[in-house]
Formats: C-alpha cells, sequence, structure tokens
C-alpha cells in the first residue's frame, strides 16, 4: 500500500515498480495499480494513517481477502536520526494518529521478522540504522498488517538508495520459519527485541512499549497474544520495568498460555540449523 501523501511511500512504490515486471491490474478509488505474482500494488491518494478498514474495501474491489498489508510509509522522529523501520500497527492507548483508541491490528510476526532481516541485510554500506519499532498509530484494518519506513527527515525521505533497499526487501520477502513471540516493555525502538529477533531465532508480532503498559496494561496484552496469530512465546525487557510489574505481566502471558523466555532460551540461526 502506497500513499500519493506520501513522499517515501510514492519513492518506493516506484523502485518497487522498476525492480519487477508488475502488470496493470485496473483501478483503485481512481488509482492505478499493478500485480506481480500473488502481490497487489495499490495507492490510495489520500495519508493511509487515517484511511480504515482498506482491506475490506480491498475485498468489495477484488473479490480477494488481503492475506497480508504492507504499507510503505515515511518514518518521522524528533531524533532525525536516519532510520529503516519495521512495525505492528495499532493504538494501546489513544488514537492521536489513526485507527481506534485501545485497538491492535493483527499483526505479521514472521513476515515483518523477516522485513527487519532483510533491510539490515538490504542496508548494509547506507548510513541508516535498522530497527523494529513499538506498536503504534492507525489505520484500522482486520488483515494482518505491518509498516515498513524510510526517514526520519525530508532528506532520508527522498534517499532513492533506501526506497530500493526497501523495494528489495519486499520482492524476495518469505515468511521467517521461526517460534512467535509478544514482546513487552523498551522503548519506543525497543532495542533489545530487535536485537534478538536479528540475532536468535524469534519473530515478534506486537511489541507493547514500557509507556504504553502504564495503566490498563492487561486489555492491552491480552489484546496483544489475541492478535499475534501463532504465539506461543512471550519475552519482557525486564531491565525497562519494575520487578513487580515483570512478575504481573509474566503471569498474565503465562495464563495465555505463553512461555516467557529470556535471550539464552533461544537458539540462534546456526544453532537451529546443527
Amino acid at each position: 500500500m502506497a500513499s500519493e501523501a506520501d513522499e517515501a511511500s510514492r519513492n518506493q512504490r516506484d523502485a518497487l515498480l522498476a525492480l519487477a515486471p508488475w502488470q496493470s491490474d485496473g483501478t483503485f478509488g481512481g488509482q492505478a495499480t499493478w500485480r506481480w505474482r500473488d502481490a497487489r500494488l495499490i495507492t490510495i491518494s489520500e495519508h493511509h494513517l487515517y484511511r480504515d478498514h482498506l482491506d475490506r474495501d480491498l475485498e468489495g474491489a477484488f473479490g480477494q481477502p488481503a492475506d497480508l498489508v504492507v504499507y510503505l510509509s515515511k518514518h518521522v522522529s524528533e531524533s532525525r536520526r536516519p532510520s529503516l523501520t519495521v512495525h505492528p500497527i495499532g493504538n494501546p492507548r489513544g488514537a492521536e494518529f489513526g485507527g481506534q483508541p485501545e485497538t491492535l491490528v493483527p499483526s505479521a510476526p514472521r513476515w515483518m521478522t523477516a522485513a527487519l532481516r532483510g533491510l539490515r541485510r538490504e542496508a548494509k554500506g547506507l548510513p541508516y540504522n535498522v530497527t523494529f519499532e513499538a506498536t503504534h498509530h492507525g489505520p484500522y484494518l482486520t488483515a494482518p498488517t505491518f509498516y515498513i519506513e524510510q526517514g526520519s527527515t525530508e532528506k532520508e525521505w527522498a534517499d532513492l538508495a533506501a526506497s530500493r533497499a526497501i523495494a528489495r526487501v519486499l520482492l524476495a520477502l518469505e515468511p521467517l520459519d521461526a517460534p512467535i513471540a509478544i514482546g513487552l516493555g523498551g522503548g519506543h525502538y525497543v532495542p533489545r527485541h530487535t536485537d534478538l529477533a536479528l540475532l536468535r531465532r524469534i519473530a515478534f508480532g506486537h511489541l507493547i512499549a514500557a509507556y504504553a503498559l502504564e495503566g490498563g496494561s492487561a486489555h492491552v496484552i491480552d489484546q496483544a497474544v489475541e492478535r499475534t496469530n501463532g504465539a506461543t512465546l512471550g519475552y519482557i525487557h525486564r531491565k525497562s520495568l519494575s520487578k513487580p510489574e515483570v512478575r504481573t505481566y509474566e503471569e498474565q502471558l503465562e495464563a495465555h498460555g505463553l512461555r516467557v523466555v529470556r535471550e539464552a532460551d533461544l537458539l540462534t540461526d546456526r544453532e537451529d540449523e546443527s
């Protein structure tokens, strides 16, 4: 999904079109659409954050449900640090930037974690930090969804090398064969979860940062589990939380049947192959 209202999104779309033999596939909302293998490339005129129920509209237009929705997007941050990010969507608390309040969208853990790894590989040599972000912002959908972004300023949004790196990742994307996990704690860029996803055999779905767990955390954790299909593990960034909080979250994850793990419990890819 691309948005005409987002410069980086347009550049990523154009890079995808240049790097694979897409075929014209009609229109959606007055915008041209393309088809390549089992993927459709769609553009909407408005900013994607505020277009709820897009998956429902796509099914009505094309007669097929969306198995996975990937949004092409710019990234904005106060630090202005050049970054390539992927993240699940939904609002653990209020809906300041689209979507519905206190409502998460189904995540796509094996696809999203594979995209993170792909970014690390394809952006080698580029001046970008590659990272997860915690679950945040809209729009609201019922199909598994993640965002892939380049930023954090106008300079990076216009960087065609970064857009091409994202396009290469998406054109080669295959779901990662790894146990699925919920991630809790940490800051907005969830560095511990990012490191584990790059180095260990684990695929993260929803990532709920420590700030989003403050007050009403039981509800958001329940949703994170419900909307991370296939989750069997939970990983908590313990240093970012108090000991009583950690114990409470451990108990809640275990009540859902998840096993709470530490880094030492997780195989590396090399160990798994042996």
